[in-house]
């Protein structure tokens, strides 16, 4: 019974992520300052009581990832073949969502700094799950745009371009205004905080590819 109840209940989550979904992102799109505060404000309550009516954010990142990579394989029939510890799919899932959860963890420190919080556990969490439910869109925006690129249509370039470049500005006057309205600092101070943020996130994702590549096996001629 035991087993059965459990059964239960993650079946009733894995469906109902079909609803909050896309209800979740609705929400960070269209109000992404208040999905910031709504992050916060949730980590306050007691867990069965958190995020009720939208995903938790890393969750959320991660059904991203998984959506972004089963849209890649099933309908472009496009992937990328690695060897390594990469070459399973499962450690592949896991490796991007840790990469592009530098994001969020990267601006979740500096949240906490300009906040004058002492940094801890307890501290930098909401904070880094509030920068999730932004950098969802970002994310989504990024890997659309990869996709067209691989397109051998002739207009596949220049919407990959304009889906990037969209999300790259939603994504800077996101955190541009997060900053402003959560961390209460001048407008030329957090377009210094969001372009620090970008580099630092741009420059941890590109050392973590490369990192990555050290898991494939040399060649057996060395």
């Amino acid at each position: 019974m035991n087993l059965l109840r459990s059964a239960e209940q993650l079946l009733y989550e894995v469906v109902s992520w079909l609803v909050f979904y896309p209800l979740t992102l609705w929400r960070c799109l269209k109000h992404p300052l208040a999905m910031i505060g709504y992050a916060e404000s949730e980590l306050n309550k007691p867990p069965e009581a958190q995020f009720q009516d939208a995903l938790s954010p890393p969750i959320f990142l991660f059904l991203t990832l998984l959506l972004m990579h089963l849209i890649q394989t099933g309908v472009f029939q496009d992937s990328v073949i690695l060897s390594g510890i990469l070459g399973d799919t499962r450690n592949l899932l896991v490796f991007r969502a840790v990469a592009f959860s530098l994001f969020p963890i990267l601006l979740g420190l500096q949240h906490v700094r300009l906040a004058g919080l002492r940094l801890s556990r307890e501290t930098l969490r909401p904070m880094f799950y509030a920068q999730c439910y932004v950098t969802v869109p970002a994310v989504l925006a990024l890997d659309v745009a990869l996709m067209l690129g691989k397109s051998s249509a002739g207009w596949s370039d220049a919407a990959a371009w304009a889906i990037f470049m969209a999300g790259l500005i939603w994504y800077a006057g996101a955190l541009m205004r997060g900053f402003m309205d959560h961390r209460g600092i001048t407008r030329g101070r957090a377009l210094r905080q969001t372009v620090l943020a970008l580099v630092l996130g741009s420059t941890s994702f590109v050392i973590a590819m490369l990192l990555s590549l050290l898991t494939e096996p040399l060649p057996v001629d060395l």
